[in-house]
Parts: C-alpha cells; structure tokens; sequence
C-alpha cells in the first residue's frame, strides 16, 4: 500500500485581546423578579440554556433564568468561526452573489476559491475550504449585567438591559488541510467540481490560478498542473478526476497567506473589538490531529519535510 508522508496539515494556536462583545446573539427571553422579559440582549455563551431546569407543576411550563445567575466560567463568551471566517475574507464576502457557471475561473483563482471554499447554488459547483476554524472562547469572564433606559415617556418597553463585557482574551484552534488545499476539481465525477469545464479549458484555468499565486509571493516560482486523470493515492480502482495539482511552492504560498491572514485579522464592532495577539504554528506531519492542542510539545514549528502529496496524474484511462 502506497502510504501518503509529510506534513499533512499546518495547524495554528491562536491567542486574541479584545474589549466587549463583537458577536451578539440578540435578545433572550429570561426571567426579571419573577416576570419573563424578552428584551435582555445576550452574546453567544458557550453551553448557555435560558432554562433553570425546574418545571411548574401541572403546567410542563420551564422557569427561565434570572440575568444575573449567568456563570461566565461555565458558559464562557464566544466569538463564533462563522463570524471569524467572514471578517477574515471581509474583502471577497460579497463577491459570490456575482458569480455563475461562466466566472467561476475567476473565482477559483483567487482567496475564496483556494482558501475558504465556496457553493454555488445554481450550478451546484463547490470547493470545500481547507481551513478550520474553531469558535473564540474567553479566558476571562468579565461578564457584567446592565440595565438601561430610553429616553423620553416611560413605560414597560422603554426598558431594557443586556450582557456586556470589560477586557477579553481569547483561545482558539485552527488547522489548514494539505489534502483539500492540493488539489482543484474540475470534474463532477465525485460530486465536487470547482467548476465545469469545456474543452481545452483546464490548462488555461491553471495557469490563471498559477498566476494569481505568484502575485501573493513574486519572488517565488509557484507551478499548478492540470491533468485529465488525477487518481487519489490508494485507490482500488484508479478513478481519477479531472483537475488541478498544486507544487510545494504553490502550497507554501497559500498557507503562509492563511496564517498571514489569521495573524493580521482584527474586529471592531460598535459596542467592542478583538485583535490577534500570538499565533503558534505546527507543521503536522503525524497522524495525530490538531496536535498542538493535545501534545504542544511535540509541535513543529518550522517544516521539517515536504508536504504530503495526496494524488497522482495516471495516464491509464
């Protein structure tokens, strides 16, 4: 059996600062001296139920929290990665409403498309990111209860209070994969296709994604190969798909972007903001996944070893 070796996946420690809540989760029914009130704003609170667990006898009715029995070491503040994947390709986050079956060589050859993956709808055509991304969990717990006041006549709307935060320090995960990064489909054969191609189509699409990776490292010579029949390593029946391979050079580009853009992302909403203080990386050439959250002493912070190569071009068609 031809075994796959290398660093199959460059995964990253993150460490953020920040003042306040960045990501809201809007308001939340819970109880105030004994009277249900829906206009308490919360943030996303990790494991957080509005529920006390108890049950009014007869009724199956459930007693709701009080706002200030909140534990914010239990349910501690969180920063969701689907809020961290938008601010970190803020710039390309709109751009896929635009896109169809035509222009999707553009697509491809850019951020979204190596990067942080894509679906469009009307032609079913996908690439699957190859970053993870865990959510941001606080360290801290400088949760604080707040009650305000509109201004003008008062009446039992004019009230409400929220969740707010003081300083906040975050802890994160995150892991690029070298197998999903390699490697583009052009090919529907699997359910996958970037996008569909006609003929003669393939090397020109290539070359446009070679380009668009030298322009992120100039001084670099990054090589992207289209072949009719690209077998994924350790197959029985050597189906392959038609696609795009990445070199060393190209995937070195592409993860020293990624981690580049993890390291510069910051957030500034109106009530608060997070910046990215440290990141420790790990070239993971093991089979342990995430191997810098379990065993950091074990992590590789330089890369000791090629990337691992998952497919292979066969010409026996």
């Amino acid at each position: 059996m031809n075994r796959v070796t290398g660093i199959k996946s460059v995964d990253f420690k993150v460490k953020a600062f920040g003042h306040g809540v960045v990501n809201n989760n809007g308001p939340t029914t819970l109880s105030s001296e004994g009277v249900e009130v829906n206009n308490h704003t919360l943030p996303k609170l990790r494991g957080f139920s509005n529920l006390t667990g108890k049950v009014k006898e007869g009724t199956g009715y459930k007693y709701k929290k009080e706002a200030t029995d909140i534990n914010f070491k239990e349910t501690p503040l969180y920063i969701s990665q689907n809020c961290i994947r938008h601010h970190l390709f803020r710039d390309q986050a709109f751009d896929l409403h635009f896109a169809g079956e035509k222009s999707l060589d553009k697509v491809i050859a850019s951020i979204t498309g190596l990067i942080r993956g894509y679906v469009v709808p009307a032609s079913q055509c996908k690439r699957t990111s190859p970053l993870l991304l865990e959510d941001f969990v606080d360290q801290l717990g400088n949760g604080n209860f707040e009650q305000f006041g509109q201004a003008g006549e008062r009446d039992s709307s004019s009230f409400f209070s929220k969740t707010t935060f003081g300083d906040t320090e975050y802890l994160s995960y995150g892991s690029i994969s070298i197998e999903q990064l390699q490697f583009i489909s052009l090919d529907n054969k699997f359910d996958r296709a970037a996008m569909i191609i006609k003929d003669d189509q393939g090397e020109a699409i290539a070359e446009q994604v070679q380009d668009f990776i030298k322009s992120l490292a100039p001084d670099r010579e990054p090589k992207t190969t289209f072949h009719p029949n690209y077998v994924r390593k350790g197959t029985i029946y050597n189906e392959g798909e038609t696609g795009i391979l990445l070199d060393q050079v190209a995937i070195d580009i592409l993860v020293n972007t990624t981690l580049e853009l993890v390291k510069e992302l910051s957030i500034r909403q109106a009530k608060g903001y997070m910046y990215i203080d440290n990141i420790e990386v790990d070239y993971n050439d093991s089979n342990k996944m995430m191997r810098i959250k379990r065993s950091p002493e074990e992590a590789n912070n330089t890369p000791n070893t090629d990337y691992a190569v998952y497919f292979e071009a066969n010409n026996d068609e």
